[in-house]
Protein backbone atom coordinates (compact mmCIF):
# COMPACT_ATOMS: atom_id res chain seq x y z
CA UNK A 1 0.00 0.00 0.00
CA UNK A 2 1.24 3.49 -0.85
CA UNK A 3 0.91 6.17 1.82
CA UNK A 4 1.07 9.83 0.81
CA UNK A 5 2.57 11.82 3.70
CA UNK A 6 2.65 15.62 3.93
CA UNK A 7 6.06 16.91 4.98
CA UNK A 8 5.27 20.61 4.66
CA UNK A 9 6.24 21.39 8.31
CA UNK A 10 9.75 20.07 7.64
CA UNK A 11 10.48 23.45 6.09
CA UNK A 12 11.06 24.30 9.79
CA UNK A 13 12.24 20.96 11.23
CA UNK A 14 12.88 22.14 14.80
CA UNK A 15 9.31 23.12 15.49
CA UNK A 16 7.32 20.66 17.58
CA UNK A 17 5.48 19.39 14.52
CA UNK A 18 8.68 19.18 12.51
CA UNK A 19 10.30 17.05 15.21
CA UNK A 20 7.20 14.83 15.36
CA UNK A 21 7.36 14.22 11.60
CA UNK A 22 11.10 13.56 11.60
CA UNK A 23 10.88 11.01 14.39
CA UNK A 24 7.73 9.35 13.05
CA UNK A 25 9.13 8.90 9.53
CA UNK A 26 12.43 7.56 10.87
CA UNK A 27 10.57 5.06 13.07
CA UNK A 28 8.21 4.03 10.26
CA UNK A 29 11.29 3.31 8.20
CA UNK A 30 12.52 0.98 10.93
CA UNK A 31 9.30 -0.91 11.72
CA UNK A 32 7.12 -0.81 8.60
CA UNK A 33 8.41 -3.20 5.96
CA UNK A 34 5.03 -3.46 4.21
CA UNK A 35 3.98 -0.03 3.00
CA UNK A 36 5.53 2.36 0.49
CA UNK A 37 5.73 6.01 1.49
CA UNK A 38 5.47 9.02 -0.79
CA UNK A 39 6.75 12.00 1.21
CA UNK A 40 5.53 15.21 -0.41
CA UNK A 41 6.49 18.80 0.32
CA UNK A 42 6.25 22.14 -1.54
CA UNK A 43 10.05 22.50 -1.60
CA UNK A 44 13.10 20.32 -1.07
CA UNK A 45 13.59 19.28 2.56
CA UNK A 46 17.06 20.27 3.75
CA UNK A 47 17.37 17.82 6.64
CA UNK A 48 15.84 14.60 5.33
CA UNK A 49 15.37 11.95 8.04
CA UNK A 50 17.08 8.63 7.48
CA UNK A 51 14.57 6.42 5.67
CA UNK A 52 14.79 3.24 3.52
CA UNK A 53 14.41 2.99 -0.26
CA UNK A 54 10.66 2.38 0.09
CA UNK A 55 10.36 6.06 1.05
CA UNK A 56 10.21 8.36 -1.97
CA UNK A 57 10.77 12.07 -1.28
CA UNK A 58 9.36 14.54 -3.78
CA UNK A 59 9.02 18.32 -3.84
CA UNK A 60 5.95 19.60 -5.68
CA UNK A 61 5.62 23.41 -5.71
CA UNK A 62 2.08 24.82 -5.55
CA UNK A 63 2.61 26.57 -8.87
CA UNK A 64 3.03 30.20 -9.76
CA UNK A 65 0.21 32.22 -8.28
CA UNK A 66 0.15 35.87 -9.26
CA UNK A 67 0.17 38.27 -6.30
CA UNK A 68 -0.27 35.37 -3.86
CA UNK A 69 1.53 35.61 -0.55
CA UNK A 70 3.14 32.82 1.44
CA UNK A 71 -0.05 32.02 3.37
CA UNK A 72 -2.14 31.67 0.20
CA UNK A 73 0.49 29.44 -1.41
CA UNK A 74 0.52 27.24 1.71
CA UNK A 75 -3.26 26.96 1.66
CA UNK A 76 -3.32 26.00 -2.02
CA UNK A 77 -0.64 23.37 -1.47
CA UNK A 78 -2.51 21.83 1.48
CA UNK A 79 -5.96 21.86 -0.10
CA UNK A 80 -5.16 21.22 -3.77
CA UNK A 81 -1.56 20.31 -4.62
CA UNK A 82 -1.03 17.63 -1.99
CA UNK A 83 -4.28 15.63 -2.46
CA UNK A 84 -4.06 15.77 -6.27
CA UNK A 85 -0.42 14.66 -6.22
CA UNK A 86 -1.38 11.78 -3.92
CA UNK A 87 -4.18 10.78 -6.30
CA UNK A 88 -1.97 10.95 -9.38
CA UNK A 89 0.70 8.80 -7.74
CA UNK A 90 -1.64 6.03 -6.67
CA UNK A 91 -1.76 6.62 -2.93
CA UNK A 92 -4.24 4.51 -0.96
CA UNK A 93 -4.24 6.79 2.09
CA UNK A 94 -3.11 10.33 2.90
CA UNK A 95 -1.59 11.35 6.23
CA UNK A 96 -1.44 15.02 7.13
CA UNK A 97 0.56 15.07 10.39
CA UNK A 98 -0.72 18.44 11.58
CA UNK A 99 -3.99 20.39 11.80
CA UNK A 100 -4.60 21.11 8.09
CA UNK A 101 -6.19 18.17 6.26
CA UNK A 102 -7.72 18.80 2.81
CA UNK A 103 -11.50 19.18 2.64
CA UNK A 104 -11.66 16.84 -0.35
CA UNK A 105 -9.82 13.53 -0.28
CA UNK A 106 -10.54 12.63 -3.93
CA UNK A 107 -11.83 9.25 -2.70
CA UNK A 108 -8.63 8.60 -0.75
CA UNK A 109 -8.99 8.11 3.02
CA UNK A 110 -7.51 10.95 5.06
CA UNK A 111 -5.69 10.55 8.38
CA UNK A 112 -4.69 13.74 10.19
CA UNK A 113 -2.75 14.27 13.40
CA UNK A 114 -4.07 17.06 15.58
CA UNK A 115 -1.51 17.91 18.23
CA UNK A 116 -3.68 20.50 19.95
CA UNK A 117 -6.48 23.01 19.45
CA UNK A 118 -4.57 26.02 20.75
CA UNK A 119 -5.66 28.22 17.86
CA UNK A 120 -9.29 27.51 18.69
CA UNK A 121 -9.08 27.49 22.47
CA UNK A 122 -6.90 30.53 23.19
CA UNK A 123 -8.05 33.79 21.49
CA UNK A 124 -4.60 35.39 21.31
CA UNK A 125 -3.52 32.66 18.87
CA UNK A 126 -6.22 33.49 16.28
CA UNK A 127 -6.42 37.25 16.59
CA UNK A 128 -6.46 38.17 12.90
CA UNK A 129 -9.42 37.67 10.52
CA UNK A 130 -7.14 35.66 8.20
CA UNK A 131 -6.18 33.28 11.00
CA UNK A 132 -9.81 32.88 12.00
CA UNK A 133 -10.87 32.09 8.43
CA UNK A 134 -8.08 29.53 8.08
CA UNK A 135 -9.08 27.81 11.31
CA UNK A 136 -12.71 27.61 10.18
CA UNK A 137 -11.61 25.93 6.96
CA UNK A 138 -9.27 23.36 8.54
CA UNK A 139 -11.75 22.67 11.34
CA UNK A 140 -14.40 21.82 8.76
CA UNK A 141 -11.88 19.66 6.91
CA UNK A 142 -10.94 17.83 10.11
CA UNK A 143 -14.58 16.93 10.70
CA UNK A 144 -14.59 15.23 7.28
CA UNK A 145 -11.35 13.25 7.80
CA UNK A 146 -11.66 9.47 8.02
CA UNK A 147 -9.54 9.30 11.18
CA UNK A 148 -7.92 11.84 13.48
CA UNK A 149 -4.88 11.03 15.59
CA UNK A 150 -4.80 12.76 18.99
CA UNK A 151 -1.50 12.74 20.87
CA UNK A 152 -3.11 12.50 24.33
CA UNK A 153 -6.40 11.61 25.97
CA UNK A 154 -6.80 15.29 26.79
CA UNK A 155 -6.42 16.22 23.11
CA UNK A 156 -8.93 13.54 22.17
CA UNK A 157 -11.52 15.04 24.51
CA UNK A 158 -10.75 18.50 23.16
CA UNK A 159 -11.21 17.34 19.56
CA UNK A 160 -14.48 15.62 20.35
CA UNK A 161 -15.91 18.57 22.29
CA UNK A 162 -14.69 21.48 20.15
CA UNK A 163 -14.89 19.96 16.68
CA UNK A 164 -17.81 17.63 17.37
CA UNK A 165 -16.01 14.59 15.98
CA UNK A 166 -17.39 11.23 17.19
CA UNK A 167 -15.17 9.12 19.43
CA UNK A 168 -14.79 6.30 16.91
CA UNK A 169 -12.97 8.68 14.54
CA UNK A 170 -10.38 9.86 17.05
CA UNK A 171 -7.49 7.57 18.00
CA UNK A 172 -4.89 8.35 20.68
CA UNK A 173 -1.31 7.68 19.60
CA UNK A 174 1.11 9.53 21.86
CA UNK A 175 4.38 11.20 21.00
CA UNK A 176 7.77 10.06 22.27
CA UNK A 177 11.24 11.38 23.03
CA UNK A 178 13.83 11.61 20.26
CA UNK A 179 16.71 9.14 20.63
CA UNK A 180 19.29 11.88 21.15
CA UNK A 181 17.73 12.88 24.47
CA UNK A 182 19.78 10.82 26.89
CA UNK A 183 21.50 11.74 30.11
CA UNK A 184 24.91 13.33 29.56
CA UNK A 185 27.41 12.38 32.26
CA UNK A 186 30.59 13.62 30.57
CA UNK A 187 31.87 16.37 32.88
CA UNK A 188 33.77 18.07 30.06
CA UNK A 189 30.67 18.24 27.86
CA UNK A 190 28.60 19.65 30.72
CA UNK A 191 31.26 22.27 31.37
CA UNK A 192 31.26 23.22 27.68
CA UNK A 193 27.54 24.02 27.63
CA UNK A 194 27.76 25.91 30.93
CA UNK A 195 30.49 28.10 29.47
CA UNK A 196 28.72 28.51 26.12
CA UNK A 197 25.48 29.77 27.69
CA UNK A 198 26.94 31.45 30.78
CA UNK A 199 25.37 29.01 33.25
CA UNK A 200 26.31 28.51 36.87
CA UNK A 201 26.46 25.25 38.80
CA UNK A 202 22.86 25.69 39.98
CA UNK A 203 20.16 26.73 37.53
CA UNK A 204 16.46 26.18 36.90
CA UNK A 205 15.74 25.40 33.24
CA UNK A 206 12.71 26.13 31.07
CA UNK A 207 12.43 24.87 27.49
CA UNK A 208 9.29 25.01 25.40
CA UNK A 209 8.74 28.49 23.96
CA UNK A 210 8.09 32.07 24.94
CA UNK A 211 4.52 32.42 23.70
CA UNK A 212 1.62 33.41 25.92
CA UNK A 213 0.45 29.96 27.00
CA UNK A 214 3.90 29.10 28.36
CA UNK A 215 3.14 31.38 31.31
CA UNK A 216 6.73 32.57 31.77
CA UNK A 217 5.66 35.45 34.03
CA UNK A 218 4.51 32.99 36.70
CA UNK A 219 7.82 31.15 36.41
CA UNK A 220 9.80 34.38 36.84
CA UNK A 221 7.72 35.29 39.90
CA UNK A 222 8.23 31.87 41.45
CA UNK A 223 11.96 31.94 40.70
CA UNK A 224 12.27 35.36 42.33
CA UNK A 225 10.76 33.99 45.56
CA UNK A 226 13.16 31.03 45.48
CA UNK A 227 16.15 33.26 44.74
CA UNK A 228 15.49 35.57 47.67
CA UNK A 229 14.73 32.62 49.99
CA UNK A 230 17.95 30.78 49.14
CA UNK A 231 20.13 33.91 48.97
CA UNK A 232 22.45 32.16 46.53
CA UNK A 233 23.85 34.86 44.22
CA UNK A 234 24.83 32.23 41.64
CA UNK A 235 21.34 30.72 41.28
CA UNK A 236 19.97 31.25 37.77
CA UNK A 237 16.81 30.77 35.75
CA UNK A 238 17.67 29.78 32.18
CA UNK A 239 14.85 30.25 29.68
CA UNK A 240 15.61 28.77 26.25
CA UNK A 241 14.31 31.13 23.58
CA UNK A 242 14.94 34.28 21.57
CA UNK A 243 14.26 37.40 23.70
CA UNK A 244 13.99 39.52 20.54
CA UNK A 245 10.54 37.98 20.01
CA UNK A 246 9.18 39.44 23.26
CA UNK A 247 6.88 42.44 23.34
CA UNK A 248 3.53 41.49 21.78
CA UNK A 249 0.29 39.94 23.07
CA UNK A 250 1.43 36.59 21.65
CA UNK A 251 4.90 36.93 23.23
CA UNK A 252 4.46 38.77 26.55
CA UNK A 253 7.57 40.52 27.82
CA UNK A 254 8.40 39.38 31.37
CA UNK A 255 11.71 41.23 31.66
CA UNK A 256 10.27 44.23 33.56
CA UNK A 257 8.88 41.75 36.09
CA UNK A 258 12.33 40.21 36.56
CA UNK A 259 13.75 43.69 37.07
CA UNK A 260 11.03 44.62 39.59
CA UNK A 261 11.81 41.45 41.58
CA UNK A 262 15.54 42.27 41.35
CA UNK A 263 16.45 39.02 39.62
CA UNK A 264 17.04 40.36 36.10
CA UNK A 265 20.77 39.64 36.30
CA UNK A 266 20.04 36.03 37.29
CA UNK A 267 17.53 35.30 34.52
CA UNK A 268 19.22 34.18 31.29
CA UNK A 269 17.24 33.99 28.06
CA UNK A 270 18.80 32.92 24.77
CA UNK A 271 18.28 30.34 22.02
CA UNK A 272 19.85 26.92 22.53
CA UNK A 273 21.34 24.96 19.65
CA UNK A 274 19.49 21.68 19.10
CA UNK A 275 22.62 19.59 19.57
CA UNK A 276 23.27 21.20 22.97
CA UNK A 277 19.85 20.52 24.47
CA UNK A 278 20.60 17.06 25.95
CA UNK A 279 23.62 18.44 27.81
CA UNK A 280 21.72 21.54 28.97
CA UNK A 281 18.87 19.36 30.28
CA UNK A 282 21.41 17.10 32.00
CA UNK A 283 23.18 20.03 33.66
CA UNK A 284 19.98 21.57 35.07
CA UNK A 285 19.31 21.36 38.78
CA UNK A 286 15.55 21.54 38.11
CA UNK A 287 13.38 21.68 35.00
CA UNK A 288 10.31 23.90 35.49
CA UNK A 289 7.45 23.91 32.97
CA UNK A 290 4.57 26.30 33.68
CA UNK A 291 2.44 26.02 30.54
CA UNK A 292 -1.33 26.47 30.83
CA UNK A 293 -2.16 24.51 27.65
CA UNK A 294 -0.39 21.57 25.98
CA UNK A 295 -1.71 18.98 23.58
CA UNK A 296 1.07 16.67 24.75
CA UNK A 297 3.96 18.55 26.34
CA UNK A 298 7.15 16.94 25.09
CA UNK A 299 9.87 18.97 26.80
CA UNK A 300 9.18 17.66 30.33
CA UNK A 301 9.71 14.14 28.95
CA UNK A 302 12.92 15.25 27.23
CA UNK A 303 14.11 16.65 30.55
CA UNK A 304 13.29 13.38 32.31
CA UNK A 305 15.15 11.38 29.64
CA UNK A 306 18.22 13.49 30.42
CA UNK A 307 17.91 13.03 34.18
CA UNK A 308 16.55 16.45 35.13
CA UNK A 309 14.10 16.60 38.09
CA UNK A 310 10.81 18.02 36.78
CA UNK A 311 8.36 20.50 38.30
CA UNK A 312 5.42 20.77 35.96
CA UNK A 313 2.04 22.40 35.42
CA UNK A 314 -1.01 20.32 36.33
CA UNK A 315 -3.06 21.63 33.39
CA UNK A 316 -4.47 19.97 30.23
CA UNK A 317 -2.44 16.95 29.00
CA UNK A 318 0.50 17.34 31.36
CA UNK A 319 -0.78 15.20 34.27
CA UNK A 320 -1.21 12.16 31.99
CA UNK A 321 2.14 12.72 30.25
CA UNK A 322 4.25 13.44 33.34
CA UNK A 323 2.39 11.24 35.81
CA UNK A 324 3.94 10.73 39.23
CA UNK A 325 7.44 11.11 37.81
CA UNK A 326 7.27 14.90 38.20
CA UNK A 327 5.93 17.36 40.76
CA UNK A 328 2.64 18.78 39.47
CA UNK A 329 1.45 22.19 40.63
CA UNK A 330 -1.04 24.87 39.62
CA UNK A 331 1.03 27.02 37.20
CA UNK A 332 -0.79 30.20 38.28
CA UNK A 333 -0.02 29.67 41.98
CA UNK A 334 3.45 31.19 42.24
CA UNK A 335 3.73 30.36 45.95
CA UNK A 336 3.22 26.62 45.41
CA UNK A 337 5.32 26.70 42.26
CA UNK A 338 8.18 28.38 44.09
CA UNK A 339 7.88 25.94 47.01
CA UNK A 340 8.11 22.97 44.63
CA UNK A 341 11.20 24.38 42.92
CA UNK A 342 12.79 25.27 46.27
CA UNK A 343 12.36 21.71 47.54
CA UNK A 344 14.04 20.29 44.43
CA UNK A 345 16.97 22.68 44.79
CA UNK A 346 17.48 22.11 48.53
CA UNK A 347 16.82 18.38 48.93
CA UNK A 348 19.28 16.03 47.27
CA UNK A 349 17.14 13.05 48.26
CA UNK A 350 14.11 14.60 46.53
CA UNK A 351 16.14 15.40 43.41
CA UNK A 352 17.51 11.88 43.20
CA UNK A 353 14.04 10.38 43.64
CA UNK A 354 12.55 12.55 40.88
CA UNK A 355 15.49 11.81 38.63
CA UNK A 356 15.09 8.04 39.06
CA UNK A 357 11.33 8.16 38.56
CA UNK A 358 11.70 10.31 35.46
CA UNK A 359 14.25 8.04 33.83
CA UNK A 360 11.99 5.03 34.44
CA UNK A 361 8.80 6.82 33.35
CA UNK A 362 10.09 8.04 30.01
CA UNK A 363 10.85 4.48 28.84
CA UNK A 364 7.16 3.83 28.20
CA UNK A 365 7.20 6.38 25.36
CA UNK A 366 9.02 5.12 22.27
CA UNK A 367 8.83 5.99 18.58
CA UNK A 368 8.78 2.37 17.40
CA UNK A 369 5.46 1.88 19.20
CA UNK A 370 4.13 5.17 17.79
CA UNK A 371 5.11 4.08 14.28
CA UNK A 372 3.61 0.59 14.65
CA UNK A 373 0.28 2.01 15.85
CA UNK A 374 0.26 4.60 13.06
CA UNK A 375 0.97 2.01 10.38
CA UNK A 376 -1.81 -0.21 11.77
CA UNK A 377 -4.17 2.75 11.53
CA UNK A 378 -3.41 3.14 7.81
CA UNK A 379 -4.45 -0.48 7.33
CA UNK A 380 -7.60 0.05 9.38
CA UNK A 381 -8.86 3.08 7.45
CA UNK A 382 -8.21 1.42 4.09
CA UNK A 383 -9.60 -1.97 5.08
CA UNK A 384 -6.28 -3.59 4.29
CA UNK A 385 -5.62 -7.07 5.71
CA UNK A 386 -2.17 -7.35 7.31
CA UNK A 387 -0.42 -10.68 7.53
Amino acid sequence: MRVAFSALPLQEPYTGTGRYITNLLSALGRVDGINEYLILSPADVKDVPETPSTFQWEAIPPGRIRHAGENVAKLIWEQHTFPHAAKQRGARVMHVPYFAPPRRGLRIPIVATIHDLINLQLPVYHATPTAQAYMRLVSDAAKRADMLIAVSEFSKRDIMEVLGVPEDRVRVISEAVSPQYRRVLDARRLMEVREKYGLSDTFVLNVGGLDARKNIKSLVGAFAAVFHEMQNPDLQLFIAGDPDRLGSPLYPDWRSLASMFEVDENVVCMPVDEEDLPAVYSAASCFAFTSIYEGFGLTPLEAMACGAPVVCSNRTSLPEVVGSAGVQVDPMDTDRLGAAILRVLTSREHRDDLRARGLAHVRQFNWEQVAAETSALYAEVTGTTRE
